[in-house]
């Protein structure tokens, strides 16, 4: 296996470009996938507006794969919320809360982002908080509460939580090893390497 800090050392030798690195280096690896044009399955999450842009811009002209999260798992989750909100209406409250290890850079992770977007495609008039602290009075219908814990070495742990009058319902996925979400990627690197461009996500891999 070659290691090297220079992505051209390599690049013309490979098919898809496999990024979980940082922010600051994605961009400039949209930068080298589109110059030699080369596929990008993306992983890193904290990626800013600017970056953002850039990603869905180069799509047009290479073929893209990105997502906060490549465990099978919590794709299919993603859709599992989406339903399970449409289903409850707005009887229920509904809580995010992702724990991760104590050496995360960014909060809330772009897993717990994905899910909260998820559930504003169905709940479109929901306002965010994140966290409570204080005598804030009491809760109001059109909020999500999303919450991020971080200790020890846990990989990754997501849960939504519905909570109506009576009754809680809770959507779970625990990651109990990095394995789940390489396994994930491979498959997003097969799925990749057979598009000419576009923009992708592990919903078009898994075919959800």
């Amino acid at each position: 296996m070659k290691v090297s800090d220079n992505v051209e050392d390599f690049i013309e030798n490979a098919d898809v470009i496999v990024d979980f690195s940082v922010p600051s280096a994605t961009g400039k690896l949209v930068d080298y996938a589109l110059k030699y044009s080369k596929k990008l399955v993306i992983g890193t999450t904290g990626l800013d507006k600017e970056v953002i842009s850039k990603i869905m811009d180069a799509s047009k002209e290479i073929a893209i794969v990105q997502s906060p999260n490549f465990s099978v798992g919590v794709n299919l989750m993603i859709e599992l919320v989406k339903e399970t909100a449409s289903v409850l209406g707005e009887d229920f409250d509904i809580e995010i809360l992702e724990i991760h290890h104590n050496k995360k850079k960014d909060s809330p992770s772009g897993t717990a982002i994905k899910l909260l977007e998820s559930l504003k495609e169905i709940r479109k008039n929901c306002n965010t908080i994140y966290g409570r602290e204080g005598i804030i009075g009491e809760r109001p219908k059109n909020e999500i509460g999303v919450f991020a814990v971080r200790g020890g070495d846990v990989v990754g742990e997501h849960n939504v939580m519905f909570l109506g009058y009576g009754e809680r319902i809770e959507i779970v996925h625990k990651a109990s090893s990095r394995e789940t979400f390489s396994r994930g990627a491979l498959r997003a690197v097969k799925f990749v390497y057979t598009k000419d461009k576009g923009f992708f996500t592990m919903k078009e891999v898994l075919g959800l």
